[in-house]
C-alpha cells in the first residue's frame, strides 16, 4: 500500500494499493501531487525523472541521497546548525542523470543527535534552513507509526481470502475505519487516545449505541433488545 500522509493532520490523504512486484517508484509517478507542497520519501522512491517533473510542477521533495550518487558541487553553504555537517549546493554528473534532471539541488549531510547516524539529504527546496529539512525528514517517521497502528489495532496482520479482491476489500476497510475512528475524535471533544476509542467501539460494535453515547457515557452497554424465540432457546439448552 503506497500512502500520501499528512503528518499534521495525522491521516493519510491519498493511498493505492498493488503487488508486491510493483517497484515503489512506479506507484508514486500515479500519486498525485499538490504544487507548493513538500513530500518526504525514503530511498526507495529515488527516481530522477521523477525529481525533474516535481520541481517543474512546483512540487518540493526531501529524500535520502543513494551512497553511490555521482554529483558536482557547485558551491557550499554556511553551517552554523546543530548537527548539519555539510550543506551544499550540487548537480548530478552522470551522462544520464545530467540529461533527465539538469536542475541544481542541495545535498545536506546530518548527524542524528540521539544514536550519531550520519544521514545524507537530496532536496530541490532551496529555501529552508538545512536543520529545518532535516527536521522534515525526521517527521517521515510518522507514516511508520501509522502502518504500525493499523497493523495492532485493524486486525490486517491476517486476510480472510488471499483473492486479490479480498486482500484489497480488507484492506481499503481497514482505512475507513481508522478514518471514521479519527474523524470522530476530532469531531466529538475527548481525551481518549485513537487506539483506546477503538478499544471502545470494538467492545460495542455488536450494541446499538451512537458514537456519541459511546464517548460521552462509557459505563457498560444496555442490554440488547432480544431478537429471537425464547422456545428456540430453550431447546438449544435443553
Amino acid at each position: 500500500m503506497h500512502t500520501v500522509y499528512d503528518p499534521n493532520a495525522h491521516t493519510p490523504t491519498f493511498f493505492s494499493i498493488t503487488t508486491a512486484k510493483c517497484h515503489d517508484r512506479k506507484a508514486a509517478r500515479k500519486m498525485p501531487l499538490l504544487s507548493g507542497t513538500t513530500y518526504v520519501f525514503d530511498r526507495a522512491y529515488n527516481d530522477y525523472a521523477w525529481f525533474h517533473e516535481m520541481s517543474q510542477q512546483d512540487v518540493r521533495f526531501v529524500t535520502r541521497m543513494k551512497s553511490n550518487a555521482g554529483f558536482e558541487v557547485l558551491e557550499s553553504n554556511d553551517v552554523t546548525e546543530p548537527g548539519v555537517l555539510e550543506d551544499t549546493l550540487i548537480k548530478l554528473s552522470s551522462a544520464r542523470a545530467r540529461q533527465i534532471c539538469p536542475q541544481a539541488m542541495r545535498r545536506i549531510r546530518f548527524v542524528r543527535e540521539d544514536d550519531g547516524k550520519e544521514l545524507t539529504f537530496i532536496t530541490n527546496d532551496l529555501k529552508r534552513t538545512a536543520g529545518e529539512i532535516a527536521g522534515l525528514y525526521k517527521q517521515r517517521w510518522q507514516i511508520e507509526l501509522f502502518f504500525k497502528w493499523i497493523k495492532q489495532n485493524l486486525k490486517i496482520k491476517r486476510f480472510f481470502g488471499t483473492g486479490e479482491n479480498a486482500v484489497k476489500t480488507q484492506i481499503i476497510i481497514a482505512m475507513i475505519a481508522y478514518l471514521l475512528l479519527h474523524l470522530a475524535r476530532k469531531v466529538i471533544p475527548n481525551k481518549r487516545t485513537l487506539q483506546q476509542l477503538a478499544r471502545l467501539v470494538a467492545v460495542n460494535i455488536l450494541h446499538r449505541r451512537s458514537i456519541l453515547d459511546l464517548l460521552v457515557d462509557s459505563g457498560p452497554p444496555e442490554s440488547p433488545k432480544t431478537l429471537y424465540d425464547q422456545r428456540q432457546l430453550a431447546l438449544i439448552n435443553a
